[in-house]
């Protein structure tokens, strides 16, 4: 559970239901060579908010902004669908490859279709492991309460490992070293998920946000304070929706041993140490990963 959502004092966002977005958008269709690619945004699973989707949305004016990306499937929503009033395929395509192999061509060999900036997606594997196990859970086996805790323990010391091999923190490291080196892209940011419903950080990591999708060329329709209601509307308020279910539903906190939690640290560690600063985002992703190195302590 989000610290800032279990000690954040209440604050007014009253005003915000006076919030107006702005809709002076001068956006017209282009030849077909000329629309505007879609962005990578790789997410382990579970690291975007549950109103990300309405979130983009809302703060583009385009309609079906985000996009699924999984190769295997036919019945899933494709990156590349023709906005035809705006001239805008998908602003970010959403992607859990490498942990979800793609059957045709991979992302490298797919340059020519997206923008070269990529935007990663990534959680505390604390808590990320239990939420991807949780999600399985719900989407294949039609769960519609937090598994029992015997489930999550067996789960936990089967793929979470012991005290000497994770091979969930293994998929996870790799998965983010795969697209900080993926050329010929370049990580533009990381999208902590922690920072999304921080009553103080997550209005800062949307306007960073909002940037990048800025000078990529994308609208922007909501600025200043009406870009913090609109987060507040899409993000926040359903993230304290969901811990008031959780706590409803008395949901325990899924633990680790102190083996599995002395290894993911000092796995933690050495991957702070192997990031040279050679690659766009580096520091950012370091600043991350020490945060969650504190999360053991």
């Amino acid at each position: 559970v989000n610290s800032a959502l279990k000690d954040a004092a209440p604050a007014d966002w009253s005003h915000c239901l006076k919030a107006r977005p702005n809709n002076n958008l001068n956006i017209t269709a282009g030849p077909r060579d000329k629309v505007k690619n879609p962005l990578w945004l790789p997410a382990y699973p579970t690291s975007l908010p549950e109103g990300y989707s309405n979130f983009l949305t809302e703060l583009t004016g385009l309609s079906s902004a985000s996009k699924l990306y999984y190769r295997s499937s036919k019945t899933l929503k494709r990156c590349h669908n023709l906005n035809i009033k705006s001239g805008f395929d998908g602003v970010t395509c959403e992607i859990v490859h490498p942990i979800v192999p793609c059957n045709r061509p991979s992302p490298s060999a797919q340059a020519a279709n997206f923008g070269n900036v990529v935007l990663v997606a990534l959680r505390n594997p604390l808590t990320a492991f239990p939420s991807y196990h949780q999600e399985k859970a719900e989407k294949y086996h039609g769960a519609k309460e937090q598994v029992k805790f015997e489930e999550w323990i067996s789960f936990r010391d089967q793929y979470v490992g012991n005290s000497t091999h994770s091979p969930l923190f293994q998929e996870w490291k790799e998965f983010i070293l795969e697209w900080r080196n993926m050329e010929p892209y370049y990580v533009a940011m990381y999208l902590q998920h922690e920072e999304w419903a921080d009553e103080t950080i997550g209005v800062e990591l949307v306007k960073k946000f909002a940037q990048v999708l800025s000078e990529e060329g994308y609208p922007i329709q909501y600025h200043g304070d009406e870009l913090a209601c609109l987060w507040h509307k899409n993000i926040m308020q359903p993230a304290i929706q969901k811990k008031k279910k959780h706590e409803d539903e008395s949901r325990y906190i899924p633990d680790y041993t102190a083996g599995q939690k002395d290894f993911l640290e000092a796995e933690l560690r050495k991957f702070v140490t192997e990031l040279d600063n050679t690659r766009p985002g580096d520091e950012q992703l370091k600043d991350i990963l020490n945060r969650y190195i504190e999360d053991f302590k």
